[in-house]
Formats: C-alpha cells, sequence, structure tokens
C-alpha cells in the first residue's frame, strides 16, 4: 500500500509540473546602434518565450523603438505582449513595458558602435489554471513585474547589415496583486504564488544577439534573448526568440533636405 502509494505521489509530482505557468519572460533586448544625431528605428516583432527545456511556449508581439537625441545621447520605449494556452492545464498573458535613456559612441571608422542604457519597466501576468482533479475547478492569479537594467551593448554596422552582442544586467522584483488559487488544486503554483505576496526579487544577466539586414529605409530583425538563471526550478522563461521588421529613419537629413 505504502509503494503503490509513494509511486503515485511521484506521478502526480511529475505530471502537475510538467505544464507549468510562467511569470516572467524576457522581452528582446533593443541595440539601435545609431551613429549620430537625429537617427531613429521603429521595429515590430512576433516573439515567442519558452522555459528551459520546456516545449511550450508563450507567443506574442514587441514594438520597439529609439531616438537620438544627441550625438551621443538615445531614448527608447519598449512595449512586450505574450499569451500561452493549454486547453487541460490553463492559459496566460503578459503585458510589460519599458523606458531606457543611454550613451552611444561610434569607432573604427564608425563601422563599430558601443552603447549602454539604463531603464525601468513594469507589467503584469495574468495566469488562470484548471484543476481536473474531479472537480474541474478554474482559478486565477495576477502578479506583477518591476524591473531596472543595465544594457550595454557592442555591435557592427554597415549600409544594409547590423550585428550586435547586448548584455543585460536587470533586477527583477516581481509581486502579487490578486490570487483565488487553493493548495488543495493548484500546490505548485499556490506554494509559488504565495512566495510573491510580500515581493521576490531576481538578478538576471540577460545577453542578447541581434542581426538585421536590408535596404535604407526597411529591415529585417532577427533577435535571440536569454535569461540566465541561479535556479532552473523556478517558473521563468528563459529565452525569447523574435523576427520582425525594422523601419529606420533619420530626421537630421530631412531637416538639411529642407
Amino acid at each position: 500500500m505504502k509503494t503503490n502509494l509513494t509511486i503515485s505521489t511521484i506521478l502526480f509530482t511529475l505530471l502537475s509540473t510538467s505544464c507549468v505557468h510562467y511569470y516572467y519572460a524576457p522581452n528582446t533586448n533593443n541595440v539601435p546602434l545609431f551613429k549620430e544625431k537625429g537617427e531613429g528605428r521603429l521595429q515590430a516583432q512576433f516573439t515567442s518565450t519558452a522555459g528551459q527545456g520546456s516545449t511550450e511556449t508563450a507567443d506574442g508581439l514587441e514594438i520597439q523603438t529609439a531616438y537620438a537625441l544627441g550625438n551621443h545621447s538615445a531614448l527608447q520605449l519598449n512595449f512586450f505582449h505574450a499569451s500561452g494556452n493549454e486547453e487541460e492545464y490553463g492559459s496566460g498573458s503578459g503585458n510589460y513595458i519599458e523606458a531606457a535613456g543611454g550613451y552611444f559612441k561610434p569607432f573604427a571608422k564608425n563601422h563599430m558602435v558601443f552603447e549602454t542604457y539604463s531603464g525601468l519597466g513594469f507589467g503584469n501576468v495574468n495566469n488562470i489554471y484548471k484543476s481536473s482533479y474531479g472537480n474541474y475547478i478554474t482559478e486565477d492569479a495576477k502578479t506583477s513585474i518591476t524591473k531596472f537594467f543595465v544594457q550595454p551593448s557592442i555591435g557592427f554596422t554597415s549600409r544594409y547589415f547590423n550585428a550586435a552582442f547586448s548584455s543585460k544586467f536587470s533586477f527583477v522584483n516581481l509581486g502579487l496583486k490578486h490570487s483565488t488559487l487553493s493548495k488543495e488544486n493548484n500546490l505548485y503554483d499556490y506554494d509559488y504564488v504565495e512566495s510573491l505576496r510580500k515581493g521576490k526579487s531576481y538578478f538576471f544577466w540577460e545577453p542578447g544577439l541581434m542581426l538585421r539586414s536590408g535596404f535604407e529605409h526597411v529591415q529585417v530583425i532577427m533577435q535571440l534573448t536569454e535569461t540566465v538563471l541561479t535556479n532552473d526550478n523556478e517558473p521563468i522563461s528563459n529565452t525569447s526568440f523574435s523576427l520582425g521588421i525594422a523601419i529606420p529613419f533619420n530626421t537630421k537629413l530631412k531637416s538639411h533636405k529642407q
């Protein structure tokens, strides 16, 4: 009897943790690689994010913007939305917005650019949990994200091709806004969500790779960003991959023509 109970407990644990609700996912790093005042960039990207070792993804949209206010200063404003659904397990969706200011410096005959940005972001995640332990109860929780980050990067830039490596250092605080979760129906998620009541802080290293190629006024962009955790068991998405369109512009050139 004890043996059967132990086996059942192990199976229950494996099944209940095979599908995991996520409470944080990295947005891809915005790396504009500006070289002069008046440059700007607008990017729209399809993004897919997943946890380490998981085949389940949350998909969504990113909008990234940047503008060079001066010869070495620039601003960013970025938005990220993602959602996922598992019919028997539940669903989740999140929104995140961040603003940043930074410094850029071209060198090596303007073919290389060093830049660093620092900013603050806010977001929330809404999860719906389904329990099928004989009662089919649906519960929900709303959690919050606050992030402060510093993002240095270095990249190669030319007229038709850009590539960069970024190294984002993020201090992230997760909190709880609302929860109807119960231990009886969602033990794993209940314990983690309850740990967010007083706030839970993380320090992440989020390196990224960016490739951008195309024409003068429209380019294709591909980005990969990874969240490096100290504990891989945390219910946090580790990887974000995006593919989209970038539209560069230069207000300084327009003013010269006028």
